[in-house]
């Protein structure tokens, strides 16, 4: 039901906007820098839904969620009735704090309202609301839990005040729990009476199918688990009561998540909190330090929020990705979070490699995007046929679960691209050295004075004469070995290929030259292009199980 809240002054927030999704909202960040104020604002912005209300068909929910949630719709005064002082939370500041817009595309100013209460000084925060209009805050149910929920039971020391609860939730919505619970936590519980433990927490009594496991002598995290759950299946008791008109129907705070929590009791409760969200309309904020958590709801796409402290205020990341966080929170750069890691590329052999780099520097040239990435790559130093390491790659096993790497093949081998596979071709229509010797030749024969007049060429006397004298009949000898033995019984397989690295590599030197000119003759450029987006596809398929940030080299960003 929040959709954003515009903070001019509130403790260290300042003059910063936090905009919210309908559905799971997680907010983390260092100590100090208000997350758990932010939950107190939205509670602090809605009015409790009362029995008068037109959509509720079941007025008895209402008592229900009340009694079994130890806060619902708290105010920002109640919240901060552990202050011993009175502390002003817009020091120099004064009339509007914050603004909140709601789903419905209302908007409430609220200011800072102060009072007196038992002889002590507080505040309050009240809507802004103009002379002359009749206005109030929009109803909503909200159950905040908050760090209370996490006393163990044997800690707990005034046995006097815990009291059992009257009223329940109906069977249905019991057994739902008890369902939910056994799913996620193992245990089969059967639930007795609700209790309130003071004005500490409200819980529910039971036994389980397991020795020495009931309510009492389960852990803080399995008691933190099942109060969480009780409060999520409280809120789909709600909107099943009522008749839903809204976007949202009702708000879960929870302050410290993943407090007492296995991390895989903290998946298992987001995959939960996304199913509910989602069915029930239930708008869920809650606040976490668990890293993985963060990354989790990040691959869901969830909506984080992440803060970090300025000192005199508090800013948040934009766009926060799990990488960025790291690197915040260990005080390192990009580059040292990234040492040790790279992405393998598995090539054909030497010249593929050789002609590979010279791609490679292109781009570097052409494209500052891929500059930040290049060395992030590594080719590995290993020489395989076409068709073993398209059969290596062709195995989901073990490329998928051992290693994630690219296949890069040369360009005569079209027909095995597969980038399901991790499997793509290098530009040109033929094997790097003869594509490079063919060239050589094709710039002889045209007389192309773009390569053969270049400074480089000159001062490295590789002119036409020398191509001429001492390259060219090493290139030529190479078709006049082949038709000899196309007259005589001896086979031509592998034969090619051992010439043309031959000649190749008696010459890498000028041939490294020759296919420099090649990356940046314009007729090539489409294909090289062609090859640029597909090595980006495979950077985003594998750079994230290399523990590198898929979102480091985004392909939208080149021209």
């Amino acid at each position: 039901m929040i959709e954003k809240i515009s903070i001019t002054h509130y403790r260290k927030l300042k003059n910063i906007d936090f905009y919210f999704s309908p559905k799971v909202n997680v907010i983390s960040g260092t100590n100090g820098t208000c997350k758990s104020s932010l939950l107190h604002i939205i509670s602090n912005s809605f009015q409790k839904v009362v029995r008068t209300a037109t959509w509720v068909n079941d007025k008895t929910c209402l008592e229900i969620i009340k009694q079994l949630n130890n806060l619902t719709n708290p105010k920002i005064e109640s919240l901060t009735r552990g202050d011993k002082q009175y502390n002003n939370p817009a020091k120099g500041g004064a009339g509007t704090l914050y603004t909140v817009k709601y789903i419905n595309g209302k908007s409430t100013e609220f200011r800072k309202h102060n009072s007196e209460t038992a002889g002590k000084h507080r505040y309050a925060i009240k809507p802004y609301y103009k002379k002359g209009f009749k206005e109030s805050l929009l109803a909503c149910p909200i159950i905040y839990l908050g760090l209370g929920r996490l006393l163990p039971y044997g800690e707990f020391q005034n046995d006097s005040v815990i009291k059992n609860i009257k009223k329940s939730l109906p069977d249905n919505y019991k057994q739902l729990i008890t369902e939910l619970y056994k799913d996620i936590s193992g245990i089969k519980i059967v639930l007795n009476a609700p209790e309130k433990m003071g004005d500490i927490k409200i819980r529910y009594d039971f036994t389980s199918d397991q020795d020495g496991i009931d309510s009492n002598t389960i852990s803080a995290g399995e008691d933190n688990l099942f109060i969480l759950i009780a409060a999520v299946v409280s809120l789909k008791y709600y909107f099943e009561c009522i008749t839903s008109n809204n976007n949202i129907e009702s708000i879960l705070l929870i302050d410290e998540l993943d407090a007492t929590l296995h991390p895989s009791l903290q998946f298992k409760i987001l995959n939960l909190f996304n199913e509910y969200s989602k069915l029930y309309k239930i708008q869920i904020i809650f606040t976490t330090h668990s890293l993985s958590l963060v990354e989790e709801a990040l691959n869901k796409k969830d909506n984080v929020i992440y803060l970090y402290d300025n000192l005199s205020s508090v800013k948040k990341f934009e766009n926060p990705d799990i990488y960025k966080i790291k690197m915040y929170l260990h005080g390192i750069t990009r580059s040292n979070i990234y040492v040790n890691k790279r992405i393998p590329i598995f090539m054909e052999d030497e010249e593929a490699r050789f002609f590979l780099n010279i791609v490679f520097d292109y781009f570097q040239n052409e494209k500052p995007e891929f500059a930040k990435i290049r060395h992030l790559f590594h080719t590995v130093d290993a020489s395989f046929g076409a068709e073993n390491l398209a059969g290596m790659f062709n195995d989901g096993y073990l490329i998928k679960f051992i290693m994630p790497s690219i296949c890069i093949l040369d360009g005569d081998q079209k027909s095995r691209k597969n980038l399901t596979k991790c499997i793509i071709i290098l530009p040109g229509d033929d094997s790097p050295e003869e594509l490079v010797m063919a060239y050589a030749n094709t710039l002889f024969e045209k007389d192309d004075d773009t390569f053969w007049l270049q400074p480089k060429i000159l001062d490295e006397n590789y002119g036409k004469i020398q191509f001429r004298d001492s390259i060219l009949p090493d290139i030529r000898n190479i078709q006049v070995v082949l038709s000899k033995n196309e007259g005589s019984d001896k086979s031509n397989k592998g034969v090619r290929r051992t010439l043309n690295k031959t000649a190749f590599n008696k010459h890498k030197d000028f041939f490294e030259l020759v296919s420099i000119h090649w990356a940046h003759n314009k007729d090539n450029e489409q294909q090289l292009y062609e090859f640029y987006k597909d090595l980006n596809i495979m950077f985003k398929k594998v750079a994230d199980f290399h523990g590198i940030n898929s979102k480091d080299w985004n392909l939208e960003a080149t021209s």
